[in-house]
């Protein structure tokens, strides 16, 4: 127990009585004393609080060089159109139906892409959708906004079927196409319009949309 004289009969009294116990004079050191035990009990909590952060530990930083995933709700509406094409499609057997997803990438990935393609295709790089969407989702591809003129040709009597120039996803089709079974196709885009080559053929499956997932002007 910390005590002291008191200040008016001498005897000993403990700081944190209020008054004397002997004569009754008030405790001119109670507060100070109160004062000192309301520090102590912060410092105490304060060390608690410390210890039980330590105990937890701090969440970890993100890793350097981590890309967040891009949302899936972000190509929804391909997604949808794909399906859209196939449903149209399956309705209408006697037209050949193609939906050109035009895909744009960085000079330096052209290599890996080239090495995962179905068919180089003219100035083009045609991949496959379990590639292609994937990808478009980590945004490793975008969609080009670059003018391209899409054809294709009956391997079987040579005829071509050529659509207007256009930009961005689009649908295509050829009605009364009940004679092709074969098919090459090509695209022309920017100042590479005269020596497009064609690709190998496809061997039509009546009731299908072909997605034409194409990586153009490569």
């Amino acid at each position: 127990m910390i005590a002291r004289d008191c200040a008016n009969c001498g005897e000993a009294v403990s700081s944190f009585a209020k008054t004397c116990a002997h004569c009754g004079a008030p405790n001119r050191a109670w507060l100070a004393a109160v004062a000192i035990a309301a520090s102590l009990a912060v410092l105490v909590v304060a060390v608690a609080i410390a210890a039980l952060v330590a105990l937890r530990g701090t969440p970890p930083a993100p890793q350097a060089g981590t890309a967040l995933p891009a949302a899936d709700e972000e190509y929804t509406w391909l997604k949808t159109a794909m399906d859209e094409c196939d449903a149209e499609a399956s309705k209408t057997v006697s037209t050949l139906f193609f939906l050109v997803i035009p895909l744009a990438s960085p000079s330096d990935d052209i290599g890996t892409w080239r090495a995962k393609s179905l068919n180089d295709i003219g100035n083009a790089i045609l991949l496959p959708s379990d590639e292609a969407l994937p990808a478009l989702r980590s945004r490793m591809l975008s969609i080009s906004t670059q003018q391209y003129l899409f054809t294709i040709r009956d391997e079987e009597t040579n005829t071509i079927y050529k659509w207007t120039p256009s930009a961005g996803v689009k649908k295509f089709s050829t009605p009364d196409a009940d004679a092709i079974n074969r098919f090459t196709i090509q695209f022309q885009s920017g100042d590479k319009t005269s020596d497009a080559e064609w690709g190998a053929a496809f061997v039509r499956r009546k009731g299908n949309c072909y997605w034409v997932n194409a990586i153009i002007g490569k």
